[in-house]
């Protein structure tokens, strides 16, 4: 098994707490963790998805880098590794 830290931020924190340790299968892909994040947590089925694919105006942060919704899938997550999700910010 393979730890990955997922942390949240702004309203992503009230909506799914600020931090959580997830056990995921070795060679999984970011997208595999956030599935089962959103298992565990479910305020984030709709918070990150829609019909089944990561929704493309979150923001997704791999080990300080952001990645697209469609990277997720690309990505294999490592022991140690940190997911961060930002809520869509809007500004006018």
């Amino acid at each position: 098994m393979t730890e990955v830290c997922v942390r949240s931020f702004a309203k992503f924190r009230d909506m799914f707490g600020a931090e959580k340790k997830l056990d995921v299968p070795h060679a999984s892909t970011v997208y595999d963790c956030l599935i089962l994040f959103a298992g565990q947590v479910p305020a984030a089925q709709t918070g990150l998805f829609e019909n089944g694919s990561l929704k493309g105006h979150v923001v997704f942060m791999y080990n300080g880098e952001r990645i697209d919704a469609e990277d997720a899938s690309e990505i294999t997550v490592e022991d140690g590794d940190e997911i961060v999700l930002y809520p869509p910010v809007s500004g006018g």
